[in-house]
């Protein structure tokens, strides 16, 4: 497993380098293969702010332009779903806890975007959608994202991307591609040897973002508060410890195992 530099100046270059080989290796080997990376950690470990971060340089700095960060939080049930659920009042007050997430579908949307090959500029483009989350409204909002067939990279974004538990599981399984794409077990004989493994470099797909467990309360306490979820510190700290701080307990107790580390 590889770690990142601590120092967020040095640690987007790390992950942009890396995935900028990862590419060059894929066009060449497979030009119409998407590549995924399943970015994942704990509420608060600052997930959204390493992928924004590593976007923005993989457009202006690497010049990568077919790349797009596709976040699970547009995949939580509505509140009129939770509504529905066997205890209302315990769904609304566990959302965030991945029984409060529609699992299948979004596993389903990643799978489509690894089997769907990418298309050049001059074949028709299709387009996917995906939910994406209105924090003011604390609801998602169907089809609100736009995800082009041209799109080379997606990092999907979100808590439970590597948790090894069904159906979460299937996301690692989904993103991971250690096996040489220029060969060909379908028609390879029985005597032929195995398909070798691609270099480490190839290997980056599932990354997970740590942060210290003080660090990543006082973000939970800082987050209620700015989005008005709750109104006092002391309220807030509840909220995290209740409900957020168990979810990133369950995540690291049952986690697959990252390529790559990234400390914040």
């Amino acid at each position: 497993m590889l770690v990142a530099p601590s120092d967020a100046d040095q640690a987007v270059p790390f992950l942009c380098q890396r995935i900028q080989k990862l590419l060059r290796r894929t066009r060449a080997t497979r030009p119409d293969k998407r590549v995924l990376v399943a970015l994942a950690g704990v509420p608060g470990s600052g997930k959204t702010t390493v992928a924004t971060a590593v976007l923005a340089a993989l457009v202006t700095e690497y010049g990568i332009k077919q790349v797009q960060v596709v976040p699970m939080d547009g995949f939580h049930y509505s509140n009129a779903v939770l509504a529905t659920f066997a205890d209302p009042a315990w769904a609304v007050h566990r959302r965030g806890a991945p029984f409060t997430f529609d699992a299948d579908a979004f596993v389903k949307l990643i799978a489509r975007l690894q089997s769907m090959p990418v298309t050049a500029a001059d074949e028709p483009e299709i387009i996917i959608r995906a939910p994406s989350f209105d924090h003011a409204r604390k609801d998602p909002v169907p089809n609100d994202i736009a995800i082009s067939s041209r799109t080379e990279l997606v990092i999907i974004e979100g808590n439970y991307t590597l948790l090894d538990q069904p159906p979460w599981n299937k996301i690692a399984q989904l993103v991971d591609d250690k096996y040489n794409p220029l060969s060909h077990p379908a028609t390879a004989s029985v005597f032929s040897p195995p398909p070798p493994l691609i270099p480490p470099a190839n290997v980056f797909r599932r990354w997970f973002v740590d942060s210290p467990a003080k660090v990543v309360r006082q973000r939970l306490i800082d987050r209620h508060l700015r989005a008005g979820i709750e109104t006092t510190e002391e309220a807030a700290a509840r909220r995290a410890e209740e409900n957020d701080i168990p979810n990133g307990l369950l995540i690291l107790s049952h986690l697959v195992e990252p390529d790559v580390r990234i400390c914040n």
